[in-house]
């Protein structure tokens, strides 16, 4: 039986139209990456709907692609311009953008590629080698361990998020606030729909992920004239480069395997802790990249050539920063819980395909599954020999107007929302998540915790209510599980095991 699912996983994974997919995926992600302000979660957000349109092995193809080049895209404009093309790409760019000044781009961009893709495929095996037995596992949860396992995900990612623990854990309240908009999943009643018989239905969850990841971004860079301050950094950084790479050779611009080799240790640090913290709920790319970072600086031989265009430190942010894809989705497919605003959007996608995430979904759908686990590999490949290929194009990208591709960007993003339920009110949904998201960035509030919780709220009401039904209203029968005690604990030893961190620090 499973060597007849994995023979038909080879079949849906390697069909050309799968493998053309994952290629645009890749383009687009990479394009989207170098961009300063545009980032892969946000092209995966407006390209939901497309789920319905496409077969299940395609769209996951094409949503993978974006991804994975998203991570990388991230720091050509780090290393070429020293702005972060996303957040993740942030540690890239302390030491990436010295050595471009020092008269090695080439060097620095294709550090960062293998390192990426070296993490990046790491994390990925770990996803399948780990994700089957913690289903197993999951199976035998209940609906006490399943609240507990929410409850644990949700304050991790409410109050780990940066270390803004009011904030964090304000934003996950609010999305799970928004996710009670509807019918009670229990009772049936109608709540909070302020009258409007649209609403009875709940949110819908494209709407909200688009307006709330791009429509947001969009308006704030329009309103601020975001890539008009970028272009102003360019051209500083063309004076700085003039004046110091006068007698730039490209012949000695190039990444040697001696190299290559130095910035193996620095490589394997990043991802393994990226893997690491991928795989906690709400932990984030950003956060991997800078712990990498440190940890390849405390351990190099060269330290005090951190910061002044190290290899090794462009190794080390990328590889921590790139380590997260794979591990990033353990949860969701083990438990069903997003660990990532990204693994929030692959969420998304599933259950728009008609999949629930969780233990269930490798046993209900394995053919689709597995073909999704060979397709994140070879991925990596066509990152690889894409990107490569295109290099001295893309580090060119970050100078597209931002007159001209915003505007496209929130059209593709409305008519994509309208498209997928065809209802006027999923547009107004859209725009008054993009609304209230440009409210939440600008006070600086986190989003991620917002969207997972919104996620994540139906099933742990459903598990609250079971668990209440089963126990006779009795709150104490929640701490029934020795498994639900343990996720209680574990949760609250590491929020005040990382607050007492970030205290120190300060």
């Amino acid at each position: 039986m499973m060597l007849e699912a994995f023979v038909d996983a080879l079949y849906l994974a390697f069909s050309p139209e799968v493998i053309l997919y994952v290629a645009i995926g890749v383009f687009m992600g990479v394009t989207l990456g170098a961009i300063p302000g545009l980032s892969g979660d946000m092209a995966i957000a407006i390209l939901l709907p497309i789920v319905f349109f496409l077969e299940p092995a395609a769209a996951l193809g094409l949503l993978t692609g974006i991804y994975k080049g998203g991570m990388f895209g991230g720091s050509i404009s780090a290393i070429s311009f020293g702005v972060p093309g996303t957040p993740g790409s942030a540690a890239t760019a302390i030491d990436g953008y010295q050595a471009k000044l020092k008269g090695y781009p080439n060097k620095a961009l294709n550090t960062a590629l293998y390192s990426s893709v070296i993490g990046d495929t790491t994390s990925d095996f770990v996803l399948i080698f780990l994700a089957l037995p913690l289903a197993i596992v999951a199976l035998t949860f209940g609906p006490v361990e399943f609240f507990a396992l929410y409850a644990f995900s949700l304050l991790l990612i409410s109050a780990l998020t940066k270390g803004k623990v009011a904030k964090g854990v304000a934003m996950a309240a609010l999305g799970i606030l928004l996710a009670m908009i509807g019918r009670d999943p229990i009772g049936g009643s109608v709540r909070l729909t302020f009258g409007i018989p649209e609403l009875s239905g709940g949110l819908a969850l494209i709407p909200v992920l688009v307006g709330i990841f791009a429509v947001s971004e969009l308006i704030i860079q329009l309103s601020k004239a975001w890539m008009e301050r970028v272009r102003r950094i360019v051209d500083e950084t063309k004076q700085q480069a003039q004046s110091l790479l006068g007698d730039y050779d490209a012949s000695k611009d190039k990444l040697t395997f001696a190299e290559f080799r130095a910035t193996m240790k620095a490589t394997w640090i990043g991802t393994t802790m990226g893997t690491l913290i991928g795989a906690l709920p709400g932990a984030g790319s950003s956060l991997a990249a800078f712990i990498s970072y440190g940890l390849a600086q405390r351990f190099s031989r060269h330290p005090g050539e951190f910061g002044k265009g190290s290899l090794e430190g462009v190794a080390a942010a990328e590889a921590g920063n790139s380590a997260t894809s794979g591990s990033t989705l353990i949860p969701l497919f083990a438990f069903g819980i997003p660990g990532s605003a990204t693994a929030a959007l692959f969420g998304a996608a599933f259950i728009l395909m008609g999949m629930t995430p969780g233990p269930r979904l490798i046993y209900d759908h394995t053919e689709v599954i597995y073909a999704l686990f060979l397709i994140l590999i070879y991925a990596n490949i066509i990152n690889l020999a894409l990107s490569h290929f295109l290099l001295p194009l893309y580090s060119k990208i970050a100078m597209i107007k931002s007159r001209i591709l915003l505007p496209i960007v929130c059209v593709l993003a409305i008519l994509g929302t309208f498209a997928a339920g065809n209802s006027v009110i999923d547009v107004w949904v859209l725009l008054f998540a993009g609304l209230l998201g440009v409210v939440l960035r600008v006070y600086n509030f986190p989003l991620a915790p917002l969207i997972l919780g919104f996620i994540v709220a139906p099933g742990a009401e459903r598990a609250l209510r079971q668990s209440l039904l089963i126990g006779r209203g009795e709150w104490t029968h929640l701490l029934s599980s020795p498994i639900a005690i343990g996720l209680y604990a574990t949760a609250a030893i590491m929020i005040f095991t990382f607050t007492v961190v970030m205290r120190e620090r300060k």
